[in-house]
């Protein structure tokens, strides 16, 4: 149990470096995010749904990647109260 605890802590570790990392990077994240709701999120994901080794395996390259994706999804979630689709004219 003490070496799961250790991975979780790891990859924690890991999803942090990258959320922080991306919010640096893209102003969107900064501005629509709350950080810690978004690692908070994200690591759950992955730590349930995704084993430990094939984690552990992953590049931190491809490992950016997914979290990208996944805080790209979190961004549209969280703007979707900001767009009235009504308000658009479509003709």
């Amino acid at each position: 149990m003490q070496e799961l605890s250790r991975e979780k802590e790891e990859l924690l570790a890991r999803i942090t470096k990258i959320v922080e990392h991306l919010m640096q990077k893209d102003s969107s994240y900064q501005y629509y995010l709350d950080k810690n709701k978004a690692i908070q999120m994200i690591f759950k994901y992955y730590s349930e749904k995704v084993s430990m080794e094939e984690l552990k395996a992953m590049s931190d390259f491809r490992l950016t990647g997914f979290v990208e994706g996944d805080m790209m999804t979190l961004l549209l979630i969280e703007g979707e109260d900001d767009i009235d689709l009504k308000a658009i004219p479509y003709g």
